[in-house]
């Protein structure tokens, strides 16, 4: 796969599952866990992955124009933060899905980010 916005993302899709791991586990130490919880994940998990998948996008979209970058950038900020806000909001008004586990992994999408980037510039 030489595609690098397919790559990284599917890295964070993984690092993002072990926090999945993790969370699920501290639902269950606390007993909180039920049917919610992994829906709830995996719902927060899929929009983070998706919205670094279109940051990418974007961005490479960005540099391959002559002009309107900025515009391009800031539309689709807009437009991921609406995603992002229309989840948690989907997560808290459905009973189906435990509204902390969709929040996980959409904030922890960025510190997996910055481990895979540290791991990436140890291991160079």
């Amino acid at each position: 796969m030489q595609d690098p916005i397919k790559r990284e993302t599917i890295r964070l899709a993984v690092g993002l599952a072990v926090v999945d791991c993790i969370a699920g586990l501290v639902f269950w130490l606390l007993h909180k866990m039920d049917y919610t919880v992994p829906l709830g994940l995996l719902l927060g998990t899929a929009v983070a992955v998706l919205n670094f998948f279109l940051l990418g996008l974007t961005v490479r979209k960005a540099t391959n124009k002559t002009s309107g970058q900025k515009t391009t950038v800031q539309g689709s900020y807009a437009l991921r933060m609406l995603m992002i806000g229309a989840t948690v909001a989907l997560g808290a008004l459905l009973p189906c899905f435990h509204v902390i586990a969709v929040i996980v992994p959409i904030v922890a999408a960025t510190p997996v980010i910055l481990a895979l980037q540290a791991i990436e510039k140890k291991k160079a």
